[in-house]
């Protein structure tokens, strides 16, 4: 039994877009294995009476590396501390003093209510607290 020409070609043409299919989802999957997903990350932005606003984690999952995430304050939708390395890693129990907003409260520019940025950089994921008041 001889097979159609046409029949021929038409099932090489098949395979070749299932091969330059098949080759996308493979970059797709190197390319999100490779950046990874952003931790979940629990933590409250306390403002303290001496003005510091310390961070005070409890549960990400598993520890940000002081090099992996930045931070940034908001007062009312502006910035008013651009985004500042990680002063140490975050891990559950920890108490991390945002020394960088510390003058930005002393002159009364941002307070309670207003917001704390974490920017966790491999994954570009931004978390976002509120600032509350040390009770």
């Amino acid at each position: 039994m001889k097979m159609d020409k046409r029949k021929g070609q038409g099932a090489v043409e098949y395979l070749l877009i299932l091969a330059a299919v098949l080759i996308v989802v493979a970059g797709a999957v190197y390319y999100i294995s490779r950046t990874g997903g952003a931790p979940t990350l629990t933590a409250t932005a306390e403002l303290q009476a001496d003005n510091n606003i310390v961070l005070k984690v409890q549960s990400p999952s598993g520890t940000i590396k002081a090099e992996d995430w930045q931070y940034a304050a908001y007062a009312g939708g502006t910035r008013v501390v651009e985004w500042t390395d990680g002063p140490s890693d975050i891990a559950p129990g920890e108490e991390i003093t945002l020394e960088a907003a510390k003058a930005q409260v002393d002159a009364g520019n941002l307070g309670e209510d207003d917001t704390i940025k974490i920017k966790h950089e491999p994954s570009g994921h931004v978390y976002e607290f509120r600032i509350v008041k040390k009770a």
